[in-house]
């Protein structure tokens, strides 16, 4: 019995010591949302957007800008268009995590409101995309969705 011990024990350690680098949090990569928005403006087909102030941020969704570190809130021009791009820095993760339960909200919601009346806006919103990397936040209601959302995501690569 002494000998597999002691036979067990290095091999117990060698893994030990390969789980430990697992363990650590592997650090995010913080991108300029700034620049993330005016690539997908000359990526995509934007229709024209208006970029929200603090104060309709915090009335229409319930977001508190001065609680992130970037925020950049645009919305569609258009009244029948539901193009919304959302791209949040927040200030931490657990605030991280709300903003993305809330960019799914945001989505079920478009969804209920245009299904019935905005049927190609219904499909539009049907495809939108929020994500997560770190600390940051995107929602992306748009015919282009999927490739914003990888626009977003090379940002912290």
């Amino acid at each position: 019995m002494r000998g597999v011990g002691r036979r067990i024990l290095p091999l117990l350690l060698a893994l030990l010591l390969l789980a430990l680098p697992g363990c650590g949090r592997k650090e995010v990569r913080q991108a300029d949302l700034q620049q993330v928005y005016d690539e997908i403006g000359n990526r995509t087909e934007l229709p024209a957007m208006l970029t929200l102030n603090e104060q309709r941020i915090r009335n229409y969704y319930g977001i508190d800008p001065a609680a992130c570190r970037q925020c950049i809130l645009a919305v569609s021009d258009e009244g029948l268009r539901v193009d919304e791009i959302w791209l949040i820095e927040a200030a931490d993760e657990k605030a991280a995590e709300a903003l993305l339960a809330t960019a799914r909200s945001r989505i079920e919601q478009v969804c209920a409101e245009t299904k019935e009346y905005l049927p190609d806006q219904y499909a539009v919103a049907q495809n939108a995309q929020a994500l997560r990397i770190g600390s940051s936040v995107a929602l992306f209601l748009s015919p282009d969705a999927k490739e914003m959302a990888e626009i977003f995501t090379k940002a912290f690569q």
